[in-house]
């Protein structure tokens, strides 16, 4: 029995390596990051402690992964994507939750901490005020608690703006609909569980987007 259990303690510590050093919180070069290490070290600890199953690391390895293909800067021509990276993010924290005391806080603690540290690639060339948006809501949505609705508003509203950039109406028709995706934003934004500081962000991003006044000058200078 206890030759057993010791099997399952180290199959657990080994995931707990491959789920610290695949995170998406971690760079390659960035092997002694202390948030990694603070995280890797309080796994183990509740692995020796019995507060977490071997079932409950899969699942977190498991949307890690999902997490780490999650990009906050998409590829041309792909929808935006929020809902996926943010179901992931909901799944880690509901079976976290799960985790016995007292190691639960301190794994949810950490797990906010590396949410919180985490910085997106820098880009090779200005963000413009669409991209900017864009990247700013995504990492609203990763370091607070929305409600699926909101996120859903969310990535609806962000394929809105893209979409006025192909769409065959008029220029008063796109000042239009970039006006009511705006103002759909900046409801869920002030409605939603958020940062402060990445609440102001997005509504600074807004507010350099353009698409006030008349005549559709803000348009042509919205970047999105």
């Amino acid at each position: 029995m206890k030759s057993q259990r010791k099997a399952i303690i180290f199959s657990a510590i080994l995931m707990v390596t491959s789920i610290v050093s695949t995170s998406v919180f971690v760079k390659a070069q960035d092997d002694t990051s202390p948030v990694k290490e603070k995280f890797q070290d309080d796994l183990k600890a509740a692995v020796m402690n019995e507060s977490i199953t071997v079932a409950q690391l899969k699942e977190i390895k498991e949307n890690l992964a999902i997490l780490k293909e999650a990009k906050s800067e998409r590829q041309p021509g792909a929808p935006v994507d929020l809902m996926t990276p943010y179901s992931a993010v909901t799944k880690i924290r509901a079976t976290m939750a799960t985790v016995k005391e007292p190691d639960r806080t301190t794994l949810r603690q950490d797990f906010q901490l590396m949410m919180a540290t985490k910085q997106p690639e820098p880009s090779a060339e200005p963000d413009t005020p669409g991209k900017k948006l864009g990247k700013d809501i995504f990492a609203a949505v990763m370091h607070g608690e929305p409600t699926p609705p909101q996120v859903q508003q969310l990535q609806d509203s962000l394929n809105s703006l893209e979409s006025i950039k192909t769409s065959g109406g008029s220029m008063l028709e796109k000042f239009r609909a970039m006006k009511t995706a705006k103002s759909q934003i900046e409801a869920t934004m002030n409605a939603g569980s958020f940062r402060p500081e990445d609440k102001q962000a997005v509504l600074d991003d807004l507010n350099n987007l353009g698409g006030r006044g008349g005549g559709g000058g803000g348009l042509r200078r919205q970047g999105l």
